[in-house]
């Protein structure tokens, strides 16, 4: 069985707390194992002392070249990655693409942002403007990088595009990371980080590895360093209260729980381009990496009319992925397990409680016989497909709109077609990362934006004319915001340039227009 370690102040240390180990949620095999990290407070210091003068001495545009290398590096392990990927998270091949693949896309989106940069630290906002009518005295705003370190806490459902992304980010705009994976699934996130540390690319300090509990690490903070955490609304509350976070008035990013929506608009009718398009996004948003996405839809909002036909056309499709899954091992299985004994059980009991308020009109989640695992063994859930009434998806007490099962599950929800009735049922969900439209109706669109943009973080909206070109709404891009209000965290990751922002003071210059002109890249005089 593979020892693990975690990457600590310049040395790969197996650590001296309680072991912890890895497996293979399908077939339940024990696959690798570590212990616990005594004190976190060397790595900090590490990172302070280290870390912070080597990043920033690179300059963004050396440091978007480095991200550029770690990508083609990605690239060249991709094979052995998706291996892990498959072995460890319970991922089908192209799920642990979606993975991978993912991780190198963010280091190569923001390798090309960093190459548009202006040399060295300082990043204008926009133009100094005039602070008088008279004279020459502008307003410049900028961005510098914070002094502190990025601590990462990252979920299990995307050991490698979640650590990734948060890193390339952050090493851009200036600060060293100590990242920790979710430990069930980290034995692919080990293995990116041995990759990039010993690669040569990257100077002491950038990058360091905690595996295991979290310990003491959020004991060491202070008011310069950042908090990126994505998992759980009572983990993110969690560590937002933390005593040492607020006494040092550490900056926390939460990416939480997430109640997503696809809303069907009263125009959109079967046989169409752009109801095959919906069919194929409902299945994928609840089938892909087995539903444990944060983008996956829960709530599906479906005019009354509609909702008989739907349901039987979404039962028959999901059916066909339900006899195929099992071991990701294996070439013909198109779903695997949830990653862990722990994710199943809390996905049945999130079941009993969406069962006060639906009816289960396909899957079983007492399943245990799969494909390629004995019965009984693996953490497996078909796709479980609910259906709610009308008055209950009004209804802001029903469970469906506050517990997400975090798993292959979504809620049939028949509203009455109106642009009114879908704004309030998407607003009971307490705030998204993304919930879509589909419909050719661009009036409809253009109120819906205003109307149900205020509880989203992204919103795609689909029609006709777009179908074939589109892709499905779970795949979060490099250059669009991820991050949603209320429930969802009231975070703020990527979206290109934007994303920097999280790992820098926004400070503003007040000088001369030639100073300013002399001292800051792209200020007007």
């Amino acid at each position: 069985m593979e020892k693990l370690a975690s990457y600590l102040a310049g040395t790969w240390e197996e650590g001296t707390g309680p072991r912890f180990v890895l497996e293979n949620p399908a077939t339940e095999t024990p696959l690798a194992e570590g212990r616990a990290v005594a004190s976190a407070a060397p790595a900090f210091a590490w990172a302070r002392n280290v870390g912070i003068e080597n990043v920033t001495a690179l300059g963004y545009r050396e440091r978007a070249e480095r991200l550029e290398a770690l990508s083609k590096r990605m690239f060249e392990e991709r094979e052995r990655f998706l291996d892990l990927a498959v072995a460890n998270g319970g991922n089908t091949r192209k799920d642990a693409k979606f993975d991978v693949d993912g991780a190198s896309a963010v280091l190569a989106a923001y390798a090309r942002i960093g190459a548009d940069l202006p040399e060295g630290n300082v990043r204008p906002v926009d133009a100094a403007v005039p602070l008088l009518k008279t004279g020459k005295l502008r307003a410049q705003q900028v961005f510098v990088p914070r002094r502190g370190v990025a601590v990462q806490v990252n979920a299990f459902n995307f050991p490698a595009w979640g650590m990734v992304g948060k890193f390339a980010v952050a090493f851009l705009a200036g600060m060293p990371t100590i990242a920790k994976p979710a430990t069930s699934t980290c034995l692919l996130a080990y293995h990116i980080a041995r990759v990039f540390l010993e690669s040569g690319l990257l100077p002491d300090g950038a990058l360091q590895l905690y595996l295991g509990p979290a310990g003491d690490l959020l004991d060491h903070v202070d008011g310069q360093d950042v908090i990126a955490f994505t998992g759980s609304a009572d983990t993110g509350r969690k560590i937002r209260t933390g005593a040492r976070v607020l006494d040092a008035g550490t900056r926390v990013n939460v990416e939480a729980d997430s109640l997503n929506a696809a809303v069907v608009a009263a125009d959109v009718e079967p046989g169409t381009e752009l109801y095959d398009t919906l069919l194929r996004d409902l299945v994928t948003e609840m089938t892909q990496k087995a539903g444990q996405k944060c983008t996956a839809f829960r709530r599906i909002l479906v005019p009354e009319p509609l909702a008989d036909r739907l349901q039987e056309d979404l039962v028959d499709r999901l059916g066909a992925v339900a006899e195929r899954t099992g071991d990701p091992a294996r070439d013909e299985v198109r779903m695997g397990p949830l990653s862990s004994a722990a994710q199943l059980r809390d996905a049945r009991a999130g079941l009993a409680r969406l069962s006060e308020a639906t009816e289960r009109v396909f899957g079983d989640p007492e399943r245990t016989s799969f494909v390629g695992v004995p019965d009984g063994k693996g953490h497996f859930l078909e796709p479980i497909l609910l259906r709610a009434t009308s008055d209950a998806a009004l209804d802001g007490a029903a469970p469906f709109h506050h517990c997400e099962v975090f798993g292959p599950v979504a809620t049939l929800l028949p509203y009455d077609g109106t642009l009114e009735a879908a704004a309030r049922i998407v607003a009971l969900g307490g705030g998204s990362l993304q919930s879509s439209l589909y419909t050719n109706d661009r009036d409809l669109a253009a109120r819906a934006i205003e109307h149900l943009g205020a509880y989203l973080g992204r919103m795609v909206i689909d029609d006709e004319k777009n179908a074939a070109g589109s892709i499905p709404p779970g795949g979060v891009l490099p250059l669009v915001h991820h991050g949603g209000p209320g429930r969802a965290g009231d975070g703020s990751e990527l979206g290109g340039t934007t994303g920097l922002a999280l790992y820098q003071q926004r400070l503003s210059l007040q000088a001369g227009a030639s100073l300013l002109a002399k001292t800051v890249p792209g200020a007007a005089s």
